[in-house]
């Protein structure tokens, strides 16, 4: 019994270190990115003009918020922080387009969460604190989870059509039509989520506002750096001058050469990936196993001391080897 307690406590030791050697060099990189980003930005602000200069960053069309009371409107006001997360959610709700059905789904959501919830509590000594903590845990984990996956595909899709509306723009702004026209002309013939953006983007800069403001504003409604990359160009190019259609054939390709080799890395981790969606779906598939071929053995798991110290042992250890074989596959990504 000692070996085996030493064993376990030298397995584990070794787990946390490399856990916590994945984690620092994460948080190097990040560092190594964030002061790259400054470095750029200073560099950018030195070759801009003095009337470049004079503009603040915060010229960005400020967020419309008719979906909310007009109470909390002046509350989110003075938190800037809380207005700007609820902002985020709710453009992203409109952009996976859940905002139609938005309470109907949650209605369902809430359905599924309270049935898995009582079906729960009836298992432990108190039912009903049981049964709706495990609701809510349910309910939050579906909809996080049907969030994430809805937002990764319209990610896809946006990263997938982002460089052919950029030739688009191209070959437009090289037949001589003006920038401001490219937009609309791009949104009528490049069907895809970039259409509607495109679209609003037109609107705006018809209403005479600068596209320097309109660009800003529209990078952070999309939620994709190589967007973003895009909205800095034309800025600059506008601002500075050169030559668009050079510089924004550049991108394109480079966007491409970037997509093609994430999907060669997608390749290369796709073994560990499985491995991972596997282990993942093993957990949920025992238990309904042992629930429908041993229920006192199920009851057992959440209604004595002993069985809940297992099972919390149970569930720690998985997690554990998912986090680990998360950060692995984004290492080395």
């Amino acid at each position: 019994m000692l070996d085996l307690f030493t064993l376990l406590v030298f397995v584990l030791v070794f787990i946390g270190f490399f856990t916590v050697r994945a984690l620092s060099a994460r948080e190097r990189r990040e560092e190594a990115i964030a002061a790259r980003l400054a470095t750029l930005k200073r560099e950018l602000l030195h070759r801009l003009p003095e009337a470049a200069l004079q503009t603040a960053d915060s010229i960005a069309i400020p967020p419309e918020r008719a979906w909310l009371p007009i109470a909390l409107q002046n509350g989110l006001a003075q938190h800037p922080r809380l207005g700007a997360a609820l902002d985020g959610l709710y453009i992203g709700l409109q952009r996976i387009g859940w905002l139609p059905g938005l309470r109907s789904r949650l209605v369902l959501i809430a359905a599924v969460a309270a049935f898995l919830g009582m079906l729960f509590g009836r298992m432990t000594p108190v039912p009903l604190a049981a049964g709706l903590g495990a609701g809510l845990l349910c309910f939050a984990a579906i909809l996080l989870l049907g969030y994430q996956t809805a937002m990764g595909k319209y990610m896809a899709e946006l990263t997938r059509h982002l460089p052919e509306c950029i030739d688009a723009i191209t070959r437009i702004c090289r037949a001589g039509v003006p920038l401001h026209s490219a937009f609309a002309i791009t949104a009528a013939n490049q069907p895809g989520p970039l259409s509607e953006e495109f679209n609003q983007v037109d609107q705006w800069l018809r209403l005479g506002l600068p596209l320097r403001q309109v660009m800003q504003t529209s990078a952070q409604r999309v939620p994709l750096a190589e967007y973003r990359f895009f909205a800095v160009i034309l800025i600059i190019s506008q601002e500075s001058g050169g030559r668009l259609g050079d510089t924004l054939e550049r991108l394109s390709a480079t966007l491409r050469a970037r997509a093609e080799l994430k999907m060669k890395v997608m390749a290369k981790t796709s073994e560990a990936r499985a491995s991972t969606k596997i282990v993942a779906l093993l957990v949920p598939g025992v238990l309904a196993y042992m629930y429908l071929n041993a229920p006192a053995d199920f009851r057992f798991m959440f209604s004595d001391a002993a069985g809940l110290k297992v099972t919390a042992y149970a569930l720690g250890s998985v997690a554990l080897g998912l986090l680990i074989t998360h950060l692995m596959v984004r290492r080395v990504g």
